[in-house]
This record gives structure tokens, C-alpha cells and sequence, in this order.
């Protein structure tokens, strides 16, 4: 596979890495902020999706099949805490 296929991919695996809110790390505080907290929870949801929208762009069926797999689960599993906090 050619690198200048991946270059697309760039911004959304960025979302990796970035903090959900200025003050603090994401592991920063534990793991009862980090599911209470609406800022994780999106930034969760966010790198759900840039998963599920970064396999589209793999040719290969398995690979393809488990990013988006994996970016629904983390979609679904954000929205399965959200909806347990209301």
C-alpha cells in the first residue's frame, strides 16, 4: 500500500492523541472522570467514527471489517455510558 493513501487519515488519527478538554491528560484523573465526563465521551465517539470512517478506506476486507467494528463499538459504547448518566 502506498503512504500517500494513508495521508487522508492524518486528521482523524490525530483524534488519538488529543486531550478532551484543556487542564489535563485523558488518564489523568481515572477512570470515573473519564466516564462521567461529556468532553471523553465525545472525544471517544469522535475517534469511533474516525475508525469506522477510516476503513473505508482499506481495500482489504478483514482489516476494513475490524477498523469499523471497532469505531462502532467505541461510538455505541459512548453512547451506552451517555445514556446511562441521564
Amino acid at each position: 500500500m502506498k503512504i500517500i493513501r494513508l495521508l487522508p487519515l492524518v486528521p482523524f488519527l490525530a483524534t488519538l492523541s488529543v486531550h478532551a478538554h484543556p487542564g489535563h491528560g485523558l488518564g489523568e484523573h481515572g477512570a470515573a472522570h473519564v466516564m462521567t465526563s461529556p468532553y471523553h465521551l465525545a472525544l471517544l465517539a469522535g475517534t469511533g467514527l474516525a475508525l469506522w470512517f477510516g476503513g473505508r478506506f482499506v481495500q482489504s476486507q478483514l482489516p476494513r471489517r475490524i477498523l469499523q467494528s471497532a469505531g462502532v463499538g467505541a461510538v455505541l459504547a459512548a453512547a451506552a455510558i451517555w445514556g446511562s448518566h441521564l
